[in-house]
């Protein structure tokens, strides 16, 4: 059974908060924007695990300096020194563990077929953007359903469930490299976060 209206408004809604968080952090903008709590909110009676984790999140924020953030964010996805989690899909798909790989490829024709260029300095396998992706394509399913267009639906519904298999199988491992490799409780949380909420989003898209 598809997803709801409500349901592929909550799911666009969820990719679009957790993406903000993986580029460049900003606490005061985060705070002001109510971000991990309206994140909680969305996931709450959804990915109930998942909600949790989004309180988590905030109160990690409240107690961690601008700072701390930054560094963190730094250690883990931008370097200067070996990535701890490279927020690449590309490196956890290819064998080789190549930035802007076939699977890249891949990843730029979706957004292309779904009508969208990619005007970002990072690959557009970067975890953010393909949140965003799946931000679009859950929010253009919920547009969709609300005016009872149920063919115009099930084709952004199936662009995601595609994109999904082929394209963020990679998640769980990269969420795994961030609990392991940071002691920011922020960080640790987010990937919490989204772990769960991957795990959600297979029993909305099924298995391949």
């Amino acid at each position: 059974m598809m997803a709801s209206h409500t349901d592929a408004l909550t799911r666009g809604n969820c990719f679009k908060l957790l993406a903000a968080c993986f580029y460049e952090p900003e606490k005061d903008l985060f705070v002001e924007e109510n971000l991990c709590q309206n994140l909680q909110d969305l996931l709450d009676g959804w990915a109930s695990g998942a909600a949790k984790a989004a309180s988590d999140m905030g109160l990690a924020l409240l107690s961690t300096e601008q700072e701390q953030l930054s560094l963190a964010h730094a250690e883990l996805f931008i370097g200067p020194f070996e990535l701890i989690a490279p927020p690449y899909g590309s490196v956890y798909l290819e064998k080789n563990r190549q930035i802007m790989g076939d699977t890249t490829m891949g990843v730029l024709k979706s957004y292309q077929e779904a009508g969208l260029s990619v005007d970002e300095k990072e690959p557009p396998d970067h975890i953010a953007i393909e949140l965003e992706f799946m931000s679009f394509l859950s929010t253009r399913e919920a547009e969709a359903r609300a005016r009872g267009d149920a063919g115009g639906a099930e084709k952004f519904f199936e662009k995601q469930k595609d994109f999904y298999h082929n394209y963020l199988r990679w998640v769980p491992n990269f969420c795994e490299a961030i609990k392991k490799g940071t002691k920011s409780p922020f960080y640790q949380s987010l990937a919490d976060s989204l772990d769960r909420l991957m795990v959600t989003c297979r029993k909305c898209y099924g298995r391949r």
